[in-house]
């Protein structure tokens, strides 16, 4: 039985603080397309704070969306994953159906993918920690 010890280059993303995330690119679905953040029309951050609250900002030249919420942390045997809930219908929710919930996937401890839109062919949304 071996005990791995824990590095700074494998630290998990900290609960404790504030994290926040900003939109790298969007997988576009089926056709395998990405779409890097340069070539948006928008930029999306997504900010975690420590008492389990989210807010999403979606970032125009003229304008800002904001949804926000509560999120748990779920971890099985082979996945880890942030559970979002919203507070009210928004657009920037990114999920099949009228749900009002997403599934975040913690790709390591400085990224995050949501995917929950390509169940039903759309995009994935992948985030990059930017402040811990």
């Amino acid at each position: 039985m071996t005990n791995q010890s824990c590095d700074s280059t494998d630290e998990e993303i900290d609960l404790q603080d504030n994290n926040l995330f900003e939109l790298q690119y969007i997988n576009a679905g089926m056709s395998g397309k990405i779409i890097e953040k340069k070539d948006l029309e928008f930029n999306e951050f997504i900010e975690l704070s420590s008492g389990n609250h989210f807010v999403k900002r979606r970032v125009y030249p003229d304008s800002t969306s904001i949804a926000k919420g509560n999120y748990i942390l779920i971890q099985s045997e082979d996945s880890k994953y942030y559970e979002f809930e919203y507070e009210e219908n928004s657009y920037l929710i990114q999920s099949c159906g009228s749900s009002l919930k997403e599934h975040i996937s913690i790709v390591n401890n400085k990224e995050i993918f949501n995917g929950s839109y390509l169940l039903c062919d759309g995009p994935g949304y992948a985030y990059k920690l930017v402040k811990g």
